[in-house]
């Protein structure tokens, strides 16, 4: 175990005494836990920016068109696309035997 010193500011100390205080713990394990939190919560940066409220906040559709997000509605807006080529193509395809257009 390897022991390191922290230098606090009186806000900070009476915060972690009172932390330790309220909680029952010494001062090793409030930090210890303050520790495990911070490295579950910055798990991965999707999830903070999920946390934060940043993932499907801005609207990829037209303006006026109302809130959509092709980011949790890309499957439909795949199919929509695929199909919307395939029509085009079938359009501009020379029918076999035919002139074309």
């Amino acid at each position: 175990m390897r022991t390191i010193s922290v230098r606090l500011d009186d806000a900070s100390a009476a915060r972690l005494d009172s932390l330790c205080h309220t909680l029952g713990l010494s001062q090793s394990e409030v930090v210890q836990a303050g520790l495990a939190l911070l490295q579950r919560q910055a798990a991965s940066p999707a999830a903070l920016a999920e946390r934060l409220g940043l993932i499907g906040c801005f609207s990829s559709g037209d303006p006026g068109s109302g809130p959509t997000s092709h980011g949790r509605n890309h499957s439909a807006v795949l199919r929509q696309k695929l199909s919307q080529q395939q029509q085009q193509q079938r359009r501009f395809t020379p029918m076999p035997g035919g002139e074309g257009l």
